[in-house]
């Protein structure tokens, strides 16, 4: 069996962005710690109390002076590490704007010839363009997946996120986007992603196949999990409700045909941390642990 690195950081959702200038983009944000006890840590109580892991915090580097930078540097260091050494890996708390950078550890982990695939259960495409947008400024977590395949954010990509090549879309298999608006369906329909949409989704055999197919042309696979792939009863410290979706147990049942393919090597369970009030946090607690027991399961642990 297989060693397990979980990694946790303290950050707080707080719309980082990319502002237009004069000169180009420029990134902007601050760090601000979670100010209530969070999802993640009623889950590393208990759904993780019993399973030897290493810990590790990059807590420290999210308090840089430019934390879109630092942040996801020491993120994908962290996840290169584990991933060099054998280790599973699960980013137990995050945003999905930090997707690039697990990328970034796992590929630079990897023999060059492997290929690394994303699996990417999102209500959202993630996908602006910054060289093509007609808005000003947008927050980092529009952009991920866009930079992941190399549409928008190379610099960012390369530096900060340390992918040194964009994932390629036919690499990538994204479900749900049930969200959306016409700029970002319109990148994600040019940017080759496979992609299951929301009825595909709900159909278990037509998403089976799909990850089958998938998992037969890859090595490897990042599994990129948002929490508002849930429908919102199920995530009620979600920041905003979201509508459709399905249940919790329909979207564990389509989890465990990815970790059925015993090729996913990283995970992250991300957007569920909040600053919400005790018994949103808890019922959403729930939900995390229900996802990660399946992915550790799927781990044989």
């Amino acid at each position: 069996m297989n060693n397990l690195t979980v990694i946790r950081c303290n950050h707080n959702y707080n719309a980082w962005k990319a502002v237009r200038s004069e000169t180009g983009w420029a990134f902007a944000g601050v760090f601000r710690p979670f100010e209530k006890p969070t999802a993640a840590d009623a889950v590393e109580e208990s759904a993780l109390s019993l399973i030897p892991h290493t810990t590790v915090d990059v807590t420290d580097a999210a308090k840089g002076t430019a934390p879109w930078d630092t942040l996801p540097r020491a993120l994908s260091d962290a996840v290169c590490a584990a991933v060099k050494q054998g280790d599973k890996v699960l980013s137990l708390n995050g945003y999905c704007m930090l997707a690039p950078a697990v990328a970034g550890g796992i590929a630079r982990a990897l023999p060059p010839q492997a290929k690394l695939g994303v699996v990417w259960l999102d209500a959202h495409y993630d996908d602006i363009v910054l060289e093509t947008t007609g808005v000003d400024e947008t927050t980092l977590v529009g952009i991920p997946l866009s930079t992941l395949v190399g549409c928008t954010a190379d610099e960012w990509r390369v530096n900060s996120c340390k992918l040194a090549k964009p994932i390629p879309g036919d690499r990538v298999l994204h479900a749900d986007g049930r969200v959306w608006v016409d700029e970002e369906r319109n990148t994600i329909l040019q940017s080759g992603v496979r992609l299951v949409d929301e009825q595909g989704f709900a159909d278990l055999e037509r998403w089976r196949q799909a990850v089958a197919d998938f998992a037969a042309e890859v090595d490897a696979i990042y599994l990129m999990f948002d929490a508002d792939i849930m429908a919102a009863e199920w995530v009620p410290g979600f920041y905003r409700a979201e509508p459709g979706g399905l249940s919790r147990e329909e979207v564990l049942a389509r989890l465990a045909c990815v970790m059925g393919t015993g090729k996913v090597v990283a995970a992250s369970t991300w957007c569920f941390d909040f600053d919400r009030s005790p018994e949103a946090v808890q019922a959403t607690a729930e939900s995390q642990e229900a996802v990660v027991k399946e992915i550790l399961n799927g781990w044989g642990f």
